[in-house]
């Protein structure tokens, strides 16, 4: 069948950083890549720094996100790798945990990652065992108004306020 033909496709689109370690030698997408990419993504939430550039890494270091957090001493994870300004309000041991799940999410092998639905589980366990719901306020930084505003303006016209 002709891949137009088809809704499946096998391309990916990514940046670098988002990849799973695994694509580049199978060529081949898989729920297990998507929960890697997403961790990904997760570990940029909590750390502040970009997938393929970390800055607070020493200089030496040329690695990408993923390996900067694995070579990490687990006990010096949260104080080296979090967001500075996630610390200090009271929620040190929930990013501890949400950290934890991240790193399961971008091990190197993918039949040690969860599944998608075990992160969901795992992250709303955590929310459950602090008692935040979803409705509970989330207290966002004053420049997130700014951020939804951008990635607003990069969404089709139809498509735009979903994100607030």
């Amino acid at each position: 069948m002709n891949p137009i033909e088809t809704h499946l496709s096998t391309f990916v689109n990514g940046d670098f950083g988002y990849v799973a370690p695994e694509y580049p030698r199978t060529l081949v997408a898989t729920p297990k890549g998507d929960v890697c990419s997403f961790g990904v993504v997760l570990l940029e939430f909590v750390t502040g720094e970009k997938p393929t550039h970390v800055a607070n890494a020493p200089e030496t270091f040329k690695g990408s996100l993923v390996e900067w957090i694995t070579q990490l001493p687990s006990d010096s994870l949260l104080q080296t790798a979090v967001d500075k300004s996630l610390l200090g309000n009271g929620y040190e041991d929930e990013l501890k945990q949400f950290l934890r799940v991240d790193c399961k999410c971008v091990v190197p092998t993918p039949k040690e990652r969860p599944t998608m639905f075990e992160v969901y589980q795992l992250s709303r366990a955590i929310g459950e065992r602090y008692h935040f719901t979803t409705d509970d306020d989330i207290m966002l930084p004053s420049n997130t108004s700014m951020m939804i505003f951008q990635m607003n303006s990069l969404l089709p016209e139809n498509q735009r306020n979903i994100i607030e």
